[in-house]
């Protein structure tokens, strides 16, 4: 015989020379058992021998040099990681409690549409069809020295009523309004009913029929907003006091609570009723609230005097507004009113300070942490569907693209790349105009003589647009950045593109014989459908859940709301991870059973066989790989959410901006890695059944010894993949956003970027669920056909040797690969 090349060294086969029939293969078997009974070892064996050797002496555990590469069969498989398996199906309970928690004690309509001051909900039970929420005393306190507002953060908003239109055109004098009918007995015994007529009037006939409104007495001077004295009116039964005295002074008592918490207008105690004016069982007198010597109420009163206001077109909330925005032909309106009825002298500019000072007040209210979140969770509920429907979109486009790349990798990809940066240069023009068009000084809202917009006083911002105004200019920036990048990456990686084509038509074989795995995904995407449904729905009920506080008038968030929020929030990522970890181990298996077996047509249902294998022997392994990806993208998240908090303290810290930077980068970076160390113990478990941190040991020493022959390979197929998961998300994120905006694009308070982002997320996870199976195969191939060179198995399709044989990393031979392990 002659000496071999090193290559067919490596590839486990030695050849003879036939004294008739020339040169042969003859199989390392036979070779192997005449070295059991005695013969001298071949020159192939010995270089194999010396292979193993150098392989153990620089680190790991050499294959098995007598060993066949095979599956290891159902009967020899044990369960793998049963530990971490526990651990998950514990929290997965513990994520089944925290939803429980959110539906027994969340209500979802409150975030949209807030809730009275005794903590009904508007547009529910008592306040059925009352869907605006109208703060009757949104007035902050004035210096007596300037005149002017001096903290307009200082005011009570918990004084508040349900209304089914914001007050602002009556044609009835003096205006009026009860946010409940009910009885109240006079002092001469007779009864009056306070509200009862159409949006929440009182028929002034039952006193004394006055031109004039009821007013504060003079030892409530001290609290009134305007200046000015105020006037006195005889004590009488029924006079002008009649609607304060017996309405705007009285609550009434219902039953079971036996005070005025419960009433829904129809449980009152008789005619019975509270004085809110003065001490009563402890209880301090509620404070009279004055405007221009006019006294619009009690806080926490049944019933006002109304002030005009008008309905934001974003919000449920009443938006106080200055006469001449108000006006309407010749319909007298409320601020009209009430001057006509005041005997202060004030002039019209005085008069719109003061409303203008309302409007701060109720924007500013719109900008609290709490507020904005809120804000943010509503719009999530009001576009659900769409955010639903998205994921149908996602699944399509992802469908069509693995489907289109299984026939046609060369020209679906270029198409996708030139697509896709055309699709992020638009993307980063859109949102920065978008965000200019943004204008946080403007609350939208149809008002009279064709203005659309309600214009807030001079340095005041509207908390929802403001915070949309960020999230715009932030997304801009971040897709820009990513547009800059990815601009580079196409002149670097231009020349590798055909390679990653043959590399892409490599793996396209494979899923020639197993088409099934191409659809598996929709099993993925099925269980991520169902993952974000739950979620969503369990987080609008743990956002809008909380104990009330009677004292205070609000529902408060306590530790176990919010600590079962973070906790929610990291199941959807580790559930999240777990979806995919399935797959990848089932796609490896089936990946791995193409591989080894020699006749191809004789393989059945490997996909079905890889799903049994996973479930029954190695969700455990998946569960301990997705925990560490839930792990670490739950820093990097909360990461982002404490530098976005400190960049709102000072949002042009440029210190700031760069530590965040160099974070998600650096954790990025962790997470990528992370993710490649998993895939590859996936398909170790999935091939020898062994556990999570064996198979990562065992993967990673054999990608090492083989990183100059298939490393490139991999990489290069990697990152254009992961160009079309980011592809496949910013198509449907772009669909997503053309149907919520409907349109609209030059609103300048609404921006629905957090649906979007959602959107995004959700459509880049199951673009991940379809393109990791070409990345799976890929790496699967690669792993299989390094163990199977170390092994000498011979299981390698002569094709595929060739292919790797003319593009191994620095064209090294098979002996210089060796040398340098």
């Amino acid at each position: 015989s002659f000496r071999p090349s090193p290559r067919a060294a490596l590839s486990g086969v030695s050849v003879s020379v036939d004294l008739v029939g020339g040169p042969k293969p003859v199989n390392l078997a036979s070779s192997r058992e005449e070295a059991r009974m005695g013969a001298a070892p071949t020159k192939p064996e010995e270089d194999k021998a010396k292979l193993q050797d150098k392989i153990a002496e620089k680190g790991g555990k050499p294959m098995d040099r007598d060993g066949d590469m095979a599956l290891v069969p159902w009967e020899k498989r044990g369960c793998t990681d049963m530990l971490m398996l526990l651990i998950f199906l514990i929290s997965l309970g513990g994520m089944l409690a925290v939803g429980i928690v959110g539906f027994v004690s969340g209500n979802p309509a409150r975030l949209h549409y807030g809730y009275d001051f005794n903590g009904h909900v508007c547009g529910w039970g008592v306040n059925e069809g009352k869907e605006n929420l109208y703060y009757p005393y949104p007035f902050p306190p004035i210096d007596p020295l300037t005149g002017s507002v001096d903290d307009p953060t200082d005011v009570d908003l918990t004084w508040a009523v349900c209304v089914e239109e914001c007050p602002n055109m009556v044609d009835v004098f003096p205006p009026n309004q009860c946010m409940l009918p009910y009885k109240s007995e006079t002092r001469s015994g007779g009864i009056v009913t306070c509200g009862g007529l159409p949006k929440g009037m009182t028929n002034m006939d039952q006193f004394a029929a006055t031109a004039s409104l009821p007013t504060s007495p003079v030892s409530d001077v001290g609290s009134n907003v305007g200046s000015g004295p105020t006037v006195l009116y005889a004590d009488t039964n029924i006079g002008a006091l009649g609607y304060q005295t017996y309405c705007m002074d009285r609550v009434p008592v219902c039953e079971p609570c036996n005070d005025e918490t419960c009433c829904d207008g129809t449980n009152q105690v008789a005619a019975r009723t509270r004085d809110i004016s003065e001490a009563n069982n402890g209880t301090e007198p509620y404070a009279n609230q004055v405007l221009f010597g006019v006294s619009l109420g009690r806080r926490y009163g049944y019933c006002y005097v109304p002030i005009p206001t008008v309905k934001a077109s974003f919000s449920t909330r009443c938006f106080p507004v200055s006469g001449d925005q108000a006006g309407k032909d010749n319909v007298q309106t409320l601020d009209q009113g009430l001057k006509s009825f005041s005997n202060e002298t004030t002039s019209t500019q005085e008069k719109n300070e003061q409303m203008q000072g309302a409007s701060q007040v109720v924007a500013l209210s719109l900008g609290s942490p709490q507020d904005t979140f809120s804000s943010l969770v509503d719009e999530v509920q009001t576009n659900f569907w769409v955010i639903v429907g998205c994921a149908g979109v996602a699944l399509l486009v992802a469908l069509a693209y693995t489907q289109i790349l299984r026939v046609a990798a060369l020209p679906l990809t270029i198409a996708v790349l030139a697509l896709l940066w055309a699709l992020l240069g638009l993307s980063t023009a859109v949102l920065g105009i978008k965000a200019g068009f943004i204008d946080s000084s403007q609350v939208p809202a149809k008002l009279a003589d064709g203005v659309d917009n309600l214009t807030l006083p001079d340095g005041v911002e509207l908390g929802s647009a403001a915070t949309n105004q960020h999230l715009l200019i932030g997304a801009a920036v971040l897709v820009g950045g990513t547009f800059l990048v990815y601009s580079v990456l196409l002149l670097v990686m231009a020349s590798r593109i055909y390679l990653a084509t043959q590399v892409i038509q490599e793996a396209a074989k494979c899923l020639a014989e197993i088409p099934s795995a191409l659809f598996f995904p929709i099993f993925q995407w099925l269980a991520m459908i169902a993952l974000f449904t739950w979620w969503i729905i369990v987080f609008l009920f743990l956002a809008s859940a909380g104990d009330w506080d009677p004292v205070t008038h609000t529902y408060n968030w306590n530790d176990d709301i919010r600590r079962s929020a973070i906790f929610h929030f990291f199941m959807l990522l580790w559930v999240r991870a777990f979806i995919l970890a399935v797959g990848n181990l089932v796609i490896a298996g089936a990946t791995c059973d193409w591989f080894i077996i020699h006749d191809k047509k004789t393989l059945k249902f490997p996909v079905w066989n890889a799903l049994l294998r996973t479930l029954r022997f190695h969700t455990g392994t998946a569960a301990a790989g997705s925990l560490i990806i839930a792990i670490v993208q739950f820093i990097r998240w909360a990461f982002r959410y404490y530098m976005y908090q400190l960049s709102k303290l000072n949002p042009n810290n440029q210190i700031v901006k760069l530590l965040t930077c160099i974070g998600d980068c650096c954790l990025a970076c962790i997470e990528r890695f992370l993710k490649f160390v998993n895939r590859n113990a996936y398909i170790q478990t999935a091939l020898a059944s062994t556990s999570f941190c064996e198979s990562a040991q065992t993967a990673m020493l054999l990608l090492v010894r083989n990183c100059l022959r298939v490393g490139a390979l991999a990489v290069v197929a990697t990152i254009f993949n992961n160009i079309g998961k980011l592809f496949i998300a910013v198509v449907t994120g772009l669909i997503g956003a053309l149907i919520i905006m409907g349109g609209d694009f030059q609103n300048v308070a609404n921006a629905p970027v957090f649906s979007v982002t959602l959107i995004i997320i959700l459509a880049f996870g199951i673009a991940s669920a379809f393109i990791d199976v070409w990345d799976v195969v890929i790496e699967t191939l690669f792993q299989c056909f390094c163990m199977d060179i170390e092994k000498g198995s011979g299981k390698t399709d002569p094709a595929f040797n060739s292919f790797v044989d003319a593009n191994e990393g620095k064209n090294a031979s098979a002996k210089e690969i060796s040398s340098q392990i």
